[in-house]
């Protein structure tokens, strides 16, 4: 029997991934959980490994190359139909014609680490990570990664790039045509090895120029395309009086930290959600299913785009567990320490401008889920009070939701219930 191992989604927001390095050759026997492939995506670098014991066939897809998710990667002959019975020896040796991606000859490593180190490419790099060492010059080999399972984030390369002060390694090119290499362990370069030592085109400073979409900014523009396509999308505007939160706030001592007014609404929503279980609703196929956890995404903005890790079970968190949980998710996110699983199974989404001095704006739908609430910035404004004003607290909150799946009736009713347990802090704690 022949299985197919396919490129898998880690999380809606995924579809293509880029074969990074192949830890396994073609006739290696493998082991089933056993990495056959690193795969880099939008958000994540991980491995594929193999759902079953057998044979493994050629790669089909080289490295370097990007393909959609569920494109087929490789094939294993299983174990009964390969007469393979264990994990045979240590290496095997392959022939394949020159240009297709694999050795021409040779013994291959069988075990991961070797794999990756003979690849010749530094593996275990957040995607954002490798594209900032990129962009400033910075080599990846010089760094140990402090991120999941040893991989090299954000936080590793901007170290990096604040640590180095050694000269970047150039290679010269001498007049006869030969070249000589100056080697510097972490040294930022300053030019690609190789090149002349003639003037090379300097960037504008204006902003001005043309780049490469990255795989980010392509995901992005396609899922909200799609988003926008596929779904019918209303926007509800409303505001709640956040003045009793705000104080409340001020009466938090102990050195504990103050909840934000992020916190807050996700809180709020998260105790909404149960009392409105259609508003935690999605479409599949011509299904509606609600679902019975209340898993809510919230959006953090990265330097080139926005990611929405998931907090599981947040109506099980209370305001100030949850508060941790989200200062925890948005500093992993933005460090690129979070693993594909982290992004997926979002049933509602939070998203928030209000740091940004944006009153309100209209969120787009995080497909699939039906419903995503934006939050504006919280300002004073007078209030009529007896026979005088009096100055208050109020915030802007805009939900859309998915007119095929919730009517605007039923998600006003879920935005007042949002409001409601926001001017009454307490049933927040």
């Amino acid at each position: 029997m022949t299985i197919e191992v396919k490129l898998p989604q880690w999380g809606m927001a995924m579809s293509e991934g880029t074969v990074s390095t192949w830890l396994v050759a073609e006739g290696d026997t493998v082991a089933a959980g056993q990495e056959l492939v690193e795969i880099e995506a939008a958000k994540v670098t991980d491995t594929v490994t193999a759902p079953e014991a057998g044979m493994l066939g050629a790669p089909l897809v080289p490295e370097g190359e990007t393909v959609p998710v569920n494109t087929v990667l490789v094939e294993i002959l299983a174990v009964g139909d390969a007469g393979a019975g264990g994990a045979g020896p240590t290496s095997v040796s392959v022939s394949a014609d020159a240009g297709d991606g694999l050795p021409s000859a040779g013994s291959v490593p069988r075990d991961a680490a070797a794999a990756r180190a003979a690849s010749g490419r530094v593996t275990g790099v957040v995607p954002l990570a490798r594209k900032l060492a990129k962009e400033k010059g910075i080599d990846l080999r010089s760094i140990t990664g402090t991120g999941t399972n040893g991989r090299i984030v954000v936080a590793d390369v901007e170290a990096a790039i604040a640590g180095a002060s050694t000269p970047a390694p150039v290679e010269a090119v001498q007049p006869s045509g030969s070249s000589v290499s100056a080697v510097s362990s972490g040294a930022l370069s300053s030019a690609p090895v190789g090149t002349s030592s003639e003037p090379q085109p300097v960037a504008s400073t204006d902003g001005a120029g043309t780049e490469k979409l990255s795989r980010m900014r392509k995901v992005i523009g396609e899922r909200m395309s799609a988003s926008l396509r596929d779904t019918a999308q209303l926007t509800l505007t409303t505001t709640a009086d956040v003045t009793d939160f705000a104080q409340l706030r001020e009466t938090i001592g102990g050195g504990a930290r103050k909840p934000g007014y992020v916190d807050a609404v996700i809180r709020a929503c998260a105790l909404a959600l149960r009392a409105h279980p259609g508003v935690n609703a999605r479409i599949e196929g011509d299904t509606l299913v609600r679902d019975p956890n209340v898993n809510i995404g919230m959006a953090v903005a990265l330097e080139d785009g926005l990611v929405v890790p998931v907090i599981r079970d947040a109506d099980e968190l209370g305001l100030a567990e949850l508060g941790t949980r989200v200062r925890e998710l948005a500093e992993s996110a933005r460090s690129g320490g979070l693993g594909p699983d982290a992004y997926s199974g979002g049933t509602f989404t939070v998203t928030s401008l209000g740091g940004q001095g944006i009153d309100s704006f209209t969120p787009i739908l995080n497909p699939p889920e039906s419903a995503i609430l934006g939050i504006g910035r919280s300002r004073e404004v007078p209030v009529r009070f007896g026979s005088g004003f009096a100055w208050r607290q109020e915030m802007t909150l805009s939900l859309t939701i998915d007119h095929r799946v919730i009517d605007g009736y039923p998600g006003a009713l879920f935005l007042e219930e949002v409001v409601r347990l926001l001017e009454r802090p307490r049933e927040l704690l």
